[in-house]
């Protein structure tokens, strides 16, 4: 960066330097007698270095800015140095000229006013030919391009420049040249430029926040399609450039940008720049491969959601919190399905269900749960509030339910299909436990047995698939559920009241927000040697003890069996005895 001192001083330390030794030359000769010779001088010199030094610099600003974008000749052009450049060369050369024209129809004392005139107005014009090449030559510099994209990124000419390209195709978006300046650094590996970039676009995209009202952000407006674009494909786009290029401090700090864009959204209370960003971080996790710098970019981008939604639910934004965590747990479980073998990798995804719903779903909770009348409140509907176009409150706790599930489901499926174990399912079973535990002073007691119930069925999945499928699952549930709970949600069951299997069993195909309930039923390829409402029936006193003390694993849920068998055949043999 140019030394700050010597820019405040520049002007008139060049200014003092060249006046004084000509004012003196002037000062001992008879101007008039060699006007012409001056203005014509004058003239030709100027317009020989202005032609030379302009083409020189614009050629260089060709070739250095060619690799950044094929925009940036456009911002120089805009530049108010080079027009104020252009404009006082104009004006100092067309003074000359018009002074050699005007020479022998004015008088000695004209001329010579002139003539200084002439003279001062090429010094101020050289100067300001100084600073222009001083300012171009920053302005080749990554760090510089990026500082002068950032005068031009104020949120007023956001709005102006996303307004103007909506009315014209041929128009950019705001972000589209800085974001081209980001991903050629991120081809150099230029780390610290690729940071400054996504940086600025942060801060200004959180400066727009804070001056834009809510219908301007809303789809089909100019700057909420803009923001669209940015959070869900232009960012997502920029972070898997950076992955591919194995820069993954760029490939962080894109997720960072993501999660400061939503926390700008939260502290404005605004729903729908909540939801962009975590959309964008979700499709990273699906897109990402599965080598070791991917999986770590897909643990920051599912961290950040969850914090993101966490503050946003802490917050009382239910509408945008609950569609972001209903396509956050569509992505996650879809990024599971397209795994192979070899790619089991589970720790941030065990961590979704271990701890980020259920934080999610106890922020909501206490968002919420007063507003939610739980009585006639049908939380196996597609819609629990009654509304088709919207997310209520109870949607946006279904979504957490439906995210939980739809993982869960897609980690069962994972294992009958590949044979490679991929949770730890005493955590999954854990996750659940601790969800229904977040429930359990809400008041919302149908919602926490639609969570007992799938518990249940997860139950007894894991009883009737192989031995090396869902190895472990064993939810401890203890003070949390009493038996009598526990009887009446196996009632339920049984009465087909709660539907585990609606959401377990179900493979989303579309965007869950935009188009729900676009998707197909599994059928599970388990051998089973019972079916869940027999396995209910014949089980239903030993599985309200095991709640009660906590679920067990198989080989104690066989010996409770046993035991519970042994009991109801002891039991005519003291009927007997007693008569």
């Amino acid at each position: 960066m140019r030394n700050e001192t010597f820019h405040k001083l520049r002007y008139p330390l060049v200014v003092a330097l060249l006046i004084f030794p000509v004012y003196a030359y002037f000062l001992n000769m008879d101007l008039s007698a060699v006007g012409t010779s001056i203005f014509s001088t004058l003239a030709g010199i100027q317009a020989t270095i202005f032609a030379i030094v302009f083409s020189v610099v614009i050629l260089g600003v060709q070739l250095s800015t060619s690799q950044y974008s094929p925009r940036l000749p456009d911002l120089f052009r805009s530049d108010t140095v080079y027009l104020r450049t252009v404009g006082v060369f104009a004006v100092s050369i067309g003074t000359s000229l018009l002074g050699l024209f005007a020479y022998g129809y004015v008088d000695g004392f004209w001329i010579e006013l002139w003539l200084y005139s002439s003279g001062l107005l090429a010094i101020v014009a050289f100067v300001s030919l100084f600073d222009f090449v001083d300012r171009t030559l920053e302005q080749s510099t990554p760090e510089g391009i990026l500082d002068r994209l950032e005068d031009d990124l104020t949120a007023s000419q956001i709005i102006d420049q996303a307004e103007a390209s909506s009315d014209d195709y041929r128009e950019p978006d705001p972000f589209l040249v800085i974001l081209s300046v980001i991903n050629s650094q991120i081809n150099e590996r230029d780390a610290a430029a690729v940071y400054l970039g996504l940086d600025i676009i942060s801060r200004r995209v959180s400066e727009l926040l804070a001056e834009c009202s809510v219908e301007m952000l809303e789809e089909d407006a100019p700057v909420g399609d803009s923001l669209e674009d940015l959070c869900t494909n232009r960012l997502t786009s920029t972070g898997e450039t950076a992955v591919s290029a194995e820069l993954e401090e760029g490939a962080t700090e894109v997720v960072s940008a993501l999660e400061t864009i939503g926390r700008a959204g939260v502290d404005k209370s605004l729903e729908r720049p909540v939801l962009l960003p975590v959309r964008g971080l979700s499709d990273l996790v699906l897109d990402l491969g599965h080598d070791g710098i991917d999986e770590r970019v897909r643990g920051e981008a599912i961290e950040s959601a969850k914090d993101m939604l966490q503050n946003a639910a802490e917050a009382g934004l239910w509408n945008g919190t609950g569609k972001a965590t209903r396509y956050l747990g569509w992505q996650l479980a879809n990024s599971v399905h397209v795994r192979d073998e070899n790619q089991n990798y589970d720790r941030r995804y065990t961590s979704a269900v271990i701890n980020y719903f259920p934080g999610i779903l106890r922020k909501l909770v206490d968002s919420t749960a007063d507003t939610i009348d739980d009585d006639t409140t049908n939380w196996s509907s597609p819609h629990p509030g009654g509304a088709h176009d919207s997310y209520s409150e109870a949607r946006a706790l279904q979504a957490v339910y439906i995210s939980v599930a739809e993982l869960t489901g897609a980690f069962l499926r994972y294992e009958l299909r590949t044979g490679v174990n991929f949770p730890d399912w005493g955590h999954v079973g854990y996750g659940w436990v601790k969800a229904v535990s977040e429930l359990s002073d809400s008041g919302l007691d149908s919602f926490k047995q639609q969570w007992i119930g799938t518990t249940l069925y997860l139950q007894y999945l894991s009883n009737e698939t192989p031995d090396d499928v869902m190895v472990d699952f064993s939810p401890v549930l203890r003070r949390e559920v009493s038996s009598n709970e526990i009887i009446a949600v196996i009632e339920q069951l049984l009465a087909e009241e709660i539907k585990p299997t609606q959401w377990l069993n179900f493979r989303q195909t579309m965007d869950p927000v935009e188009i729900p309930q676009t998707g197909y039923q599994y059928t599970l390829d388990i051998d089973t040697d019972e079916s869940f409402e027999d396995w209910l029936s014949h089980r239903q006193d030993v599985l309200a003890a095991s709640m009660g003390s906590g679920f067990v694993d198989r080989s104690g849920f066989a010996e409770r069996l046993q035991e519970e068998t042994e009991s109801t055949e002891q039991d005519p043999a003291e009927d007997e005895d007693s008569e």
